[in-house]
């Protein structure tokens, strides 16, 4: 509900303070005192357009900041999580609107749109009045109205997790058929690159372990005349004569041994020399296998270059690195893949997707059946209200119908409804849309709410709904209005005592000049006990209302 409202600067009212309770709360005052100004201000709220006219002569901006208290805040978790805020158990809507009539709106402290605040506007404040264009002759919401007092939640989540899910297969579908699409048409270079990288087959690592190879193969020249050289020094150079190392070593191990024989103290030099001989052995082996190595293979050279030549060619095309060749190919055969089984991957969605074509479909059709049943019985509950509040011979009727195909339902079905009235005979049944009387939709929004049984967060503002009523008439639209205050918080601007005495909260619009007496300001107040015995007496009786117009007006609200 509404909780407390402020305004700044909006009109007449150079600021003001209200709270509000949870049933009716009245606002009544003479013609021209500003009563119009709080429907403004509450129309403004609930994401109508600003104006700079509205902006209070000399002001800068105009400012209407209202406090909403859910008692269902579950109820509008998805409308938080839909606009992007953080739900909670309270609303404080802001909005400004300046001179040149830009608007700024802050939703629970955060920056909002002018759309994101009407979505939230029309769940917590219907107005219903002479002059608005109201909620009820959208037939979007007449739809609502009917699911409401038909109490479909269930059919409705139903059908919403139904379209949810064929919505996300023809998703899936959509993005799968487009991926093969274009696959399809690179197919053909898909395979030529993959056939050009496994032609060459490049290792991990290869043309670093190449380079290496090269730099080893360009220097085994110089590695060959060292091994030539070491192995002069081994063995001798024999056509000069030159005695080599292995020779001396051999003839100093043959004294060593001798030496041995003769005397014990020679024995560590005989083990000595035959320890150098092993090592000049072993290196001698490793200097044979050099010899052998650097001479093996006089093309190796040539051919490692071809090999790095066709190596960088892979990683101009593919690369830059060798790395990125080889992650470039296992792609190509991944993508080849999945063209090869996203046909199979299509069928099967396509199934999937008439599957949940179908689903959508059953739900839609139970969703549209009970609608029909449910329309047959809001047309005689508004029908049946409707009579008592002014329609004696009134003709209405709830008209459900398709508007699409079952399969192809969205979140809230396959349906439109209308509600087609007729509020006198002969003139036939026309959409709410085509009626101009404000008091007529008022009444039909009066119904409408007491036939709709749960209770609501939506607060409803009656904008002078007894335009015309008088009599038995204006006393029963009073009854009916007491009946709904019972249930959820409405607002009430009238000039009808009959409507001013329902219990609750009276607010009295008054407008006065100014200290200067250069401006005039409307003031909106609470009344007490004997204030509103007054107003409900000059209600009744004129500005200087009789004795008797005074006691009515205490016996009317002793009544309530």
């Amino acid at each position: 509900m509404l909780a407390e409202l402020k305004v700044a600067n909006l009109a007449l009212i150079k600021s003001l303070t209200l709270s509000f309770g949870p049933g009716a709360n009245i606002l009544t005052g003479e013609t021209g005192a500003g009563k119009s100004i709080l429907a403004g201000a509450l129309s403004l709220i609930r994401g109508a357009k600003g104006s700079a006219d509205a902006v209070r002569t000399g002001a800068e901006e105009a400012q209407v900041e209202a406090l909403f208290q859910l008692e269902r805040p579950e109820e509008l978790r998805p409308l938080f999580e839909e606009q992007g805020l953080t739900p909670a158990d309270e609303l404080v809507v802001q909005r400004t609107v300046n001179a040149a009539g830009r608007t700024r709106i802050r939703i629970n402290g955060a920056l909002a749109t002018v759309a994101q605040l009407a979505a939230f506007g029309e769940e917590l404040l219907a107005v219903s009045g002479q002059h608005d264009q109201q909620s009820l002759v959208r037939e979007a919401r007449q739809l609502d109205f009917l699911d409401a007092f038909g109490r479909h939640q269930e059919l409705l989540a139903a059908m919403g997790a139904a379209h949810q899910r064929r919505e996300a297969v023809e998703k899936a579908l959509a993005a799968l058929e487009a991926e093969l699409a274009d696959g399809l048409e690179k197919r053909e270079l898909h395979e030529f690159q993959l056939q050009e990288i496994e032609k060459v087959a490049p290792r991990p690592g290869e043309d670093e372990e190449l380079m290496t190879r090269k730099a080893a193969a360009k220097s085994a020249g110089k590695l060959a005349s060292a091994v030539e050289e070491a192995l002069e020094l081994v063995h001798g150079q024999p056509p000069l004569g030159a005695e080599g190392l292995a020779r001396r070593l051999d003839r100093l191990a043959r004294l060593a041994t001798r030496g041995a024989a003769l005397d014990a103290r020679f024995a560590p030099v005989e083990e000595a020399v035959a320890a150098a001989a092993q090592s000049l052995a072993e290196a001698s082996d490793g200097l044979d296998r050099l010899a052998r190595a650097a001479s093996a293979n006089p093309q190796e050279l040539e051919e490692l270059d071809e090999r790095l030549n066709a190596l960088a060619r892979l990683k101009r095309k593919h690369g830059p690195e060798l790395d990125g060749v080889l992650a470039r190919a296992r792609t190509l055969r991944a993508t080849l893949s999945r063209l090869d089984s996203g046909a199979l991957e299509a069928g099967q969605l396509k199934k999937n997707l008439a599957l949940a074509r179908a689903e959508a479909a059953a739900a839609a059709l139970a969703l549209r059946a009970a609608r029909a049943e449910s329309a047959v019985a809001l047309a005689a509950s508004l029908t049946a209200t409707l009579k008592v509040l002014g329609f004696p011979k009134l003709s209405l009727r709830v008209e459900v119908s398709p508007s699409r195909a079952p399969e192809d339902a969205g979140p809230k079905g396959a349906d439109q409804a209308v509600f087609l009235f007729c509020p006198n005979p002969g003139e036939g049944l026309k959409p709410l849309s085509k009626i101009a009387s404000g008091g007529e939709l008022s009444r039909l929004m009066l119904a409408l709410k007491i036939a709709q049984e749960p209770r609501s967060d939506q607060s409803l503002l009656f904008d002078e709904i007894d335009s015309g009523l008088s009599g038995a008439t204006a006393e029963a639209v009073a009854a009916k209005m007491a009946e709904l205050a019972g249930r959820q918080q409405i607002f009430i601007i009238t000039h009808l005592p009959q409507m001013a005495c329902l219990p609750g909260k009276h607010f009295l619009a008054a407008k006065s000049p100014t200290e200067s007496g250069e401006r005039t300001e409307t003031s909106i107040a609470e009344l007490d006990s004997e204030s509103r015995t007054l107003e409900l007496a000059r209600m009744l009786g004129g500005a200087s209302p009789s004795p008797e117009a005074l006691a009515l007006s205490r016996r009317l609200l002793n009544l309530n």
